[in-house]
């Protein structure tokens, strides 16, 4: 009888001697074995093989339908689909023709365009999939009493319309959830108080965005009388409809009532003309009226200042407004969804990641209307790893467990990282207890399965699941720079005149990045700042001059003789080197033996930055974002460089590492140059040990600006801003509707008179 390391109890006489390397991680988390993995990529290969003739075949076809001219089926715009044609065909080693060529070097322009705003062209039909399709594979479960608890009933039975709460409740108890060969919830429940805004949280992996999607799907038991909206991925782009008339168009009932009214006043023009069909004027009248008096009960005249209003928050100009959404790339049609969910305003909104495609202004205005406009009748439950955010923001905390259970806790997560050290023992001291008795129970029963002897404990204990051993999860970055860093000379970057455009950049692409003008700029290991400035203003491009990984149109960019750079992107470049199947620990033995001498220490470095053991070995293509993150981490820190230069640094992290990160930045002795949306990095970044603000870098309107007054000035500013941008939207809208108003008014007074003068 044993129970092994792994926070799993086993009982019995199990193989416990499979290698580690024999197991790799899939694109869904799971874990599975190489022989598992090796039909999956057989099965995904003759996938592709497949559809890659279906593309040909309908290429040779002569790309038959002019109505397709724009966009495909699938809703993807058409130069994403040939642009993949081409590369395919270039990866079969065939010939490009001259039009494909010219086909190609636009795609890669725009792509690179792309890459700027924190988006990539690859394939999106996955996360296109409606959600029944993207839960598929997934089982649900409840456990038999699953009934609302005594304690809920009992704070409710005083209520004088407890059916009323209970309709604007969700309480729903036992559910489990499991991923193919994994569960992520295990007889947990879920309880969301209308009113309330709560934050998801737990470490990736264990099914925070698959509980939001069971929500949205309504697999779950909740309450027929709740809307709920979903933010998780893009619009689907349209040619016809403008950004505007996007969001307004998902208020349904609107949209069918002033339909309803014009059809009504179009046939009551037709009838005063004596062209139209003989009706009975009284009762069109009186259709009208009702029609006139309902749309002003749901508000239908403020309707378009409200996602003006909403629009101008999330940096939408005018023109992108009025505008169509095809021409938006994916992080601003990310912005549309995200819109029209604030517009609609549901009894429960569900935001996966929703600052993920957003730049810090949009970021701050998020968290400011959420928590003063969005109303305080609906319930939020995010999912975020923005720190800043979800104190901001949630008046709850769900910690999704290690062992699959739901804790809920007030406050953010200061006061929630307080109480860690407490619960960890209590876990301990449970996960003790439990292991004694299920032992207890195998030395009783013998013959039962591992199961069985479980749920026997459970029930002795009266708990949901049995504790699993608290994990010991500490993340270090170990950021230490040479130790000439402040007092050597020829460590600085000096940019002087500098001017640069992407070539071939697609005009009329909303939210591209236009170019630098008359750059000059000196980066040494003093420098400790962080770029800001909306997406599209070039902030990564911003560092990849700096770092020479793009080459100025005009100007110079200078380099010291003895400079050393630590440059970590979203696109995992420190990584372009690493071989096809090396492992993490073969990656940094063969580029930093100097520093490790053998794979034990390469492991216990790689353990610092948060990658756990079984990843070790993996190969480093099977890796998930964060954890290839970390390994980039480990590399650059490997290197001691002079000066950290950081794109968006937290986008793969948890919340536990983001920390890490921060402390480590803040011990780091070289120079740091990060461009982030996370509030936390930059308000770190913006003052010295003593608490002084320090200089901000601002991209805008082709350069870059020094905000001397720091992170404080600049939220301030934004939000002025952002409030005059409302208001101007707000009034512009406000014209319009009385406008409209008055001649609907005009049209009702001119009926009436008809309607009772004789005929």
């Amino acid at each position: 009888d044993n129970l092994d390391d792994n926070n799993t109890y086993s009982v019995g006489n199990e193989d416990e001697s499979e290698d580690e390397s024999a197991f790799i991680m899939d694109k869904f988390g799971n874990t599975i074995s190489k022989i598992e993995a090796k039909q999956r990529e057989a099965e995904e290969k003759i996938r592709a093989a497949a559809k890659a003739r279906r593309l040909a075949k309908a290429d040779a076809s002569g790309k038959a339908t002019s109505h397709s001219s724009t966009i495909e089926p699938s809703n993807r715009p058409k130069w994403i689909l040939e642009y993949e044609k081409v590369k395919a065909k270039l990866a079969q080693g065939k010939k490009l023709s001259g039009k494909e060529k010219k086909l190609l070097k636009r795609g890669e322009a725009r792509e690179a365009e792309d890459k700027e705003l924190g988006i990539t062209c690859g394939d999106i039909d996955a996360t296109e999939a409606p959600l029944d399709k993207r839960l598929e594979g997934f089982s649900l479960s409840f456990s038999p009493n699953r009934l609302i608890n005594d304690d809920f009933e009992s704070s409710i039975s005083n209520d004088q319309d407890s059916r009323g709460v209970r309709d604007r409740d969700v309480v729903i108890k036992g559910i489990s959830i499991s991923a193919p060969e994994k569960p992520l919830l295990v007889n947990a429940n879920l309880t969301l108080v209308h009113g309330r805004r709560y934050g998801l949280i737990g470490a990736n992996g264990r099914g925070k965005s698959t509980l939001l999607r069971f929500l949205a799907a309504r697999r779950l038991p909740v309450p027929s009388t709740l809307d709920i909206l979903l933010v998780e991925q893009e619009v689907a782009a349209s040619e016809k409809r403008s950004v505007l008339e996007d969001i307004l168009s998902a208020d349904k009932r609107r949209t069918e009532l002033l339909k309803e009214e014009k059809e009504l006043f179009d046939a009551l023009e037709e009838e005063d003309k004596g062209g139209g069909v003989n009706v009975d004027m009284s009762v069109m009248v009186t259709k009208v009226m009702a029609v006139a008096d309902e749309l002003d009960a749901i508000g239908s005249d403020s309707a378009e200042a409200r996602v003006r209003a909403i629009l101008s928050g999330l940096g939408f100009t005018d023109t992108m407004i009025e505008n169509s959404t095809f021409k938006l790339s994916g992080g601003w049609r990310m912005r549309v969804s995200l819109a029209r969910a604030l517009f609609m305003a549901p009894k429960l909104l569900l935001l996966d990641e929703p600052t993920n495609h957003l730049d810090l202004d949009a970021v701050l205005w998020l968290d400011s209307y959420l928590t003063t406009t969005f109303p305080k009748s609906s319930t939020v439950l995010t999912v975020s790893h923005d720190r800043d955010f979800l104190d901001e923001t949630c008046t709850d905390l769900i910690l999704l467990t290690d062992d699959g259970g739901l804790e809920y806790h007030r406050g953010g997560l200061h006061r929630l990282n307080e109480g860690a050290a407490s619960r960890n023992a209590k876990r301990a001291k449970d996960y003790v207890l439990q292991l004694k008795m299920l032992k207890a129970e195998k030395a009783k029963h013998p013959n039962l399965k591992l199961d069985k002897l479980k749920s026997r404990v459970t029930t002795k204990l009266n708990v949901p699941r049995l504790a699993e051993k608290p994990k010991e999860y500490k993340v270090h970055f170990d950021l230490v720079a040479p130790e000439n860093a402040k007092t050597s000379a020829g460590l600085s970057i000096d940019l002087r005149d500098v001017h640069f455009s992407y070539n071939g950049a697609v005009q009329g692409h909303e939210g591209a990045f236009q170019g630098f003008k008359d750059i000059n700029l000196c980066i040494n290991t003093n420098t400790r700042a962080a770029i800001v400035g909306s997406n599209g203003s070039g902030k990564s491009t911003l560092l990849k001059l700096i770092t020479g990984s793009l080459n100025p149109k005009k100007g110079e960019v200078n380099f010291g003789r003895k400079l050393k750079i630590g440059y970590y992107d979203q696109h995992f470049s420190e990584l372009k080197n690493c071989s096809l199947n090396a492992s993490a620990v073969d990656y940094l033995l063969s580029n930093y033996g100097e520093s490790l001498s053998s794979a034990q220490e390469a492991r216990k470095w790689l353990g610092k930055f948060g990658l756990d053991s079984v990843r070790h070995v993996m190969p480093v293509k099977d890796l998930s974002g964060g954890q290839k993150a970390r390994v980039c981490f480990a590399s650059i820190a490997l290197r001691r460089p002079h000066l950290l230069i950081l794109d968006e640094p937290t986008n793969h992290l948890d919340l536990e590492s983001i920390d890490a990160l921060i402390q480590g930045l803040e011990t780091y002795e070289g120079g740091v140059l990060a461009v982030s949306h996370d509030a936390c990095l930059v308000h770190s970044l913006s003052r010295d040990a003593d608490g002084f603000e320090m200089p901000l870098y601002i991209c805008k309107d082709s350069s870059v600006t020094i905000e001397n007054g720091g992170f404080i000035k600049y939220k301030q500013e934004l939000a002025t801003e952002a409030e005059a941008r409302g208001k101007r939207a707000t009034l512009d809208a406000q014209k319009r509707a009385a406008k409209r108003a008055k001649e609907r008014q005009v049209k009702l007074a001119k009926l009436n008179n008809e309607k009772s003068s004789p005929r």
